[in-house]
């Protein structure tokens, strides 16, 4: 069994930290903006109590992602990981990978024009190090294949529009 990130959504108390743990780690400041975990908060129900959506890459078994590169800049690595990884340097910044993912969560930087995706930090990710409440833990589990039961909630639908437009947008910047 692979380890993959778990996420807990019953203990997040939405304090982010997460997300500025990975941009950290992955980046060379805290930006929200370039963080490959995303922590959403939504109101619902009579007594509009809070609910924290977390969302990152599922290390997809099937990885729509990877199947959809034209260039075989995805690939999943070499080791026992099994990550599914980007190598920016073949990567042309053409968007299927962003299409193509289900969840929302293949990103994408303006700046460098290329999409961006949890990589688990090279196997200790910055997120669970830093989660306070251990919502999110590094641990082994089965391997997981995208459902369409798991795509309608609404994290999964806004991140996915959220995404889209970025991508869109990558010519104005």
């Amino acid at each position: 069994m692979l380890k993959k990130l778990k996420i807990s959504l019953e203990k997040c108390i939405g304090c982010r930290s997460c997300e500025l743990a990975c941009s950290l780690c992955n980046g060379e400041n805290f930006s929200p903006a370039k963080s490959r975990i995303m922590v959403l908060t939504f109101t619902e129900g009579k007594y509009e109590l809070p609910y924290h959506f977390v969302w990152t890459c599922r290390q997809c078994a099937d990885a729509p992602c990877l199947t959809s590169c034209p260039v075989d800049a995805i690939c999943r690595a070499d080791d026992d990981s099994q990550t599914v990884t980007i190598d920016r340097d073949l990567c042309v910044g053409c968007g299927k990978c962003i299409a193509a993912c289900p969840f929302g969560v293949m990103f994408f930087d303006l700046e460098k024009k290329t999409p961006f995706k949890c990589e688990l930090c090279g196997g200790s990710p910055g997120c669970v190090e830093f989660c306070p409440t251990e919502a999110i833990v590094f641990t082994h589990q089965e391997p997981y294949y995208a459902q369409k039961k798991d795509l309608e909630t609404s994290g999964y639908n806004f991140s996915k529009m959220k995404n889209k437009e970025s991508f869109k947008n990558r010519k104005k910047a």
